[in-house]
């Protein structure tokens, strides 16, 4: 007997410039795409929004305005609440953008495209770009000393409009051509300063010596003479460029909200303002065969104004695979749920803060939803597996209710610990909220801080992927309350066949800033195997440019359960790990490099 199927329901294709979206990028395409997803809204059912190839201009004021409240961002801060966002696909069951190979370039401050209560959205082959980034680039072409004092030739990316005055210079952004303000402005060496040095592909953090001691500024065809006193020191600084911008977050460069299937494949992101891909309380996002560096022939180096990818309270998947990350301000990826402040216990009801300034404002817990409860002090879990029953809090959608307050109601009992302790002993985090992690055959540059940053129990495998060059650790493991109240432990990991290369810090960093002296460790099942190290140095180091002689730190491990670290190799000499709370760890050459093993404090007898 043959089963009767149900055919799969046609896919209706909206062709985007038969709505007026213009590929010559001459006439703002915000409304026509718009109009395009109005469309594709009436059409019902799965929903391709196709793009010819081309160039398609976004502007801000033309942009959909939205109340939304996003992780690491600018919290609740109220000049903030409405994101301007250029391409809004908003409560799809199955929606497809299909770019054909096109640029999207954005004008002014925006969230280029943002993806919000969908069911499945799959959008692939296009470039996302800004016309006049919010990161401001400078580099020194000469340095010398003339009559009156030493100098600097600096240049800036074409579009770049920097006008001096005195001894300092004014940044404009762009303004809207219907004759608005311009989408930021900024003194000197704004709020934030790294350096690239392009000969060494190696980004730093560090302070903007540019606009000290200055005794005049003027202007040439392609930046600025800079004229310093006759005291003042003669720069060293030839060929770097400094990155300069504000710290506000104010928009996510590209959101992924409370969606079940989310992804981006085949997009090149030239640049991201005010922050990166970040997916926040929904199911899987995938980031596939994707580039996150500049453009060529932009004569820019800066592609992300924070992390390049975060994944925030996400219960499904995220999967990296073939990416390249090059040129961002802070991580290229961080995986992480949160913990919430404990401040009253009131039966079995939990009055919760968001305590970090940039994260408030979105519910983080729902009926039926479980959590675990720990000392902010030690990291010592209290109770686990609680399960949620109702929750009044935030909506994440409107300012109605206090943005950094919530009450949650717990299946009772909860144990004696939880009712005695006193305001912010105490946080907690939804265990359900927490995806597994893939990573794979990618590459890391550029980057003054991690290449991935991950904190999350459920299974995590970084294999095959390349490290070259950042500022801190390849890979950094943390649960942190009391800081950046990022959670949690991660209880499965494998890190294999990877390349770490020229860090500034170990290939692996486990590092919780709190942990029990006794008892179950934070961290749990981690495996370090088969990977390749090179000139990776101790943690903290004060070098930015570490070299040969940093050595090759494999790993530095605090707290963790069933660590293996086996069969990994250097160039030269051997390995070093340290292992401080690490009881039963196993680490061996096995068919790789020496090990050197530190065992600190408790460990070392």
């Amino acid at each position: 007997m043959t089963v009767p199927t149900t055919p799969a329901p046609p896919r209706h294709v909206i062709e985007v410039t038969a709505h007026g979206a213009d590929p010559t990028g001459t006439r703002d395409s915000a409304p026509a795409v718009q109009d395009a997803i109005a469309a594709a809204h009436r059409a019902g059912g799965p929903v391709t929004l196709r793009f010819a190839p081309g160039t398609y201009a976004f502007r801000a004021s033309s942009a959909l305005r939205r109340e939304l409240y996003v992780s690491n961002t600018v919290g609740a801060d109220p000049r903030y609440r409405e994101k301007a966002i250029g391409i809004l696909l908003e409560g799809f069951d199955d929606v497809e953008i299909d770019g054909g190979g096109a640029l999207f370039e954005y004008h002014g401050r925006q969230t280029s495209i943002a993806v919000v209560d969908c069911g499945r959205a799959e959008l692939h082959d296009f470039a996302v770009d800004m016309v006049q980034p919010t990161v401001v680039e400078v580099t020194v072409r000469e340095t010398g000393v003339a009559d009156a004092g030493p100098y600097r030739l600096v240049s800036v990316p074409p579009g770049t409009d920097v006008r001096p005055h005195g001894r300092t210079v004014t940044w404009v952004g762009e303004a809207d051509p219907a004759g608005g303000d311009p989408a930021w402005t900024g003194e000197g060496k704004l709020d934030y300063c790294q350096v690239f040095d392009p000969r060494a592909n190696r980004t730093w953090r560090t302070d903007c010596p540019l606009f000290e001691h200055v005794e005049r500024i003027t202007a040439t065809p392609d930046g600025l003479r800079v004229e310093y006193r006759a005291d003042a020191p003669v720069p060293d600084d030839h060929g770097l460029v400094y990155q300069l911008r504000h710290t506000d977050r104010d928009h996510p460069g590209a959101f992924v909200l409370e969606s079940e299937y989310a992804r981006f494949r085949g997009v090149r992101f030239g640049y991201l303002h005010g922050f990166g891909l970040l997916a926040q309380s929904g199911g899987d996002l995938l980031v596939q065969d994707c580039v996150f560096a500049t453009r060529e022939g932009t004569g820019r180096t800066t592609a992300g104004f924070a992390d390049f990818v975060q994944a925030s309270g996400l219960s499904g998947r995220v999967v990296v695979e073939d990416c390249r990350f090059d040129g961002a301000h802070d991580d290229a990826i961080n995986v992480h749920g949160l913990y919430l402040r404990v401040d009253r216990v009131d039966g079995d009801e939990l009055e919760l803060s968001y305590p970090h300034p940039e994260t408030a404002g979105f519910p983080q817990f729902a009926a039926g939803e479980r959590c675990e409860i720990v000392r902010v002090g030690d990291g010592a879990v209290v109770a686990t597996d609680v399960e949620v029953l109702g929750v009044d809090g935030p909506s994440g959608r409107d300012h109605a209710h206090d943005l950094t307050r919530m009450r949650v109601r717990c299946a009772g009992p909860l144990p004696d610990a939880v009712a005695a302790s006193g305001p912010g002993e105490l946080a907690v985090e939804n265990i359900t909220r927490t995806p597994s992690v893939t990573v794979r055959r990618s590459t890391f540059a550029n980057l003054p801080t991690r290449g991935v940053l991950v904190s999350t129990r459920k299974p995590v495998l970084i294999e095959d992927c390349v490290f070259s060059g950042l500022g801190m650790a390849g890979v950094l493991i943390t649960c942190e309350a009391g800081s950046y109240w990022e959670s949690g432990p991660v209880a499965d990991c494998t890190v294999r066949r990877n390349r770490f290369e020229d860090l500034g810090g170990p290939a692996v960093l486990i590092s919780p800033p709190h942990f029990p002296a006794a008892g179950p460790s934070v961290h749990r099942d981690i495996r370090v195997i088969g990977n390749e190290v090179t000139n990776c140095a101790s943690w903290p180091n004060d070098n930015p440019r570490p070299g040969p002689d940093s050595g090759n730190w494999l790993v530095d491990a605090t707290s963790v359960d069933h660590l293996v670290v086996t069969d990994n190799t250097t160039t030269a000499g051997a390995l070093s790990v340290r292992l401080d709370h690490c009881p039963d760890a196993q680490v061996e050459a096995g068919t790789g490099s020496p090990v050197d093993v530190e065992r600190p404090g408790a460990e070392a007898s």
